[in-house]
């Protein structure tokens, strides 16, 4: 992944540095490092877009882009357990997969949460 230094960062995120330091020290944008120059990813400009389109298309204010954040980046992190667990469960033997399929449906149906199938579509009845 390419890394940038703030001054490219800031023109393709279209920031100025004000902007920049602000949303740093709000935890909104973290730097690679706390070094000088400071490292920007790819992943870094298109979080710089969203907290714009947030603030200036939605009218979100700090407070809610603060939740926002927060929660697109515990999706993120249980994106990325999920994976490594599927990935696990992926490498074990066929009769050992069945039965952690078998028990997951059966947890999530005694949670009244029974795991939808993907691509599938709800079916809302109009009021």
């Amino acid at each position: 992944m390419k890394k940038m230094e703030t001054r490219e960062f800031l023109l393709h995120a279209r920031l100025d540095p004000q902007e920049l330091k602000a949303w740093i020290e709000a935890g909104w944008l973290a730097s690679g490092r706390a070094e000088d120059p400071r490292l920007f990813s790819e992943i870094d400009v298109a979080r710089a877009q969203l907290i714009q389109d947030l603030k200036a298309d939605l009218g979100v204010n700090d407070e809610g882009v603060a939740i926002i954040l927060d929660l697109l980046d515990q999706v993120y992190g249980l994106r990325g357990m999920l994976h490594h667990l599927v990935s696990a469960i992926g490498a074990q033997q066929e009769a050992v997969r069945r039965q952690i399929i078998a028990d997951v449906r059966a947890a999530a149906t005694l949670a009244g949460a029974e795991p939808r199938r993907r691509n599938s579509v709800r079916k809302v009845k109009p009021q």
